[in-house]
């Protein structure tokens, strides 16, 4: 058993493990699996490694999941005009794809409208109610009468 000890190049190491990839190829990978997921209203997904023939795609939801399994085939044969090595497609739900960014905060300091004019006939009706109600009900609906004299 002789084995040789020398160091190997670095790059042929990388080949063996298949650590490193054709980096345009993945681009348009990429740029096809957002075209594809774009036509079926699916956002928010991204490729996540391409190794031995096996490609995968992290998606933010189980429900976008289970739709993409149904399009799987369409999907590989798309993918497979780029690159036609492409074996397979592996998709995993990665929860961290649904943080959204920049989400716009509600303004919290929210100008309030005030309600236009009572009709004095529903002010009347108001008044007429107050009369045979409880005291504190009858001061909250002749408070809402006056509203409509201001």
């Amino acid at each position: 058993m002789n084995r040789s000890r020398q160091p190997k190049p670095m790059a042929q190491l990388l080949k063996k493990s298949e650590l490193q990839y054709n980096q345009p190829l993945f681009t348009k990978l990429d740029s096809l699996l957002q075209s594809f997921l774009k036509q079926h209203n699916i956002d928010g997904c991204r490729l996540g490694n391409l190794q031995n023939g096996s490609l995968l795609i992290e998606i933010p939801n189980a429900t976008w999941m289970v739709r993409l399994q149904f399009m799987r085939n369409d999907l590989l044969s798309l993918l497979r005009q780029a690159s036609p090595g492409l074996l397979k497609i592996n998709i995993k739900v990665n929860p961290r794809l649904s943080i959204t960014k920049n989400i716009p905060k509600k303004n919290k300091n929210r100008v309030k409208k005030r309600a236009s004019k009572m009709p004095s006939d529903v002010a009347d009706s108001f008044l007429a109610m107050a009369d045979d109600a409880e005291p504190a009900l009858k001061k909250a609906l002749q408070s809402l009468a006056q509203f409509s004299k201001k």
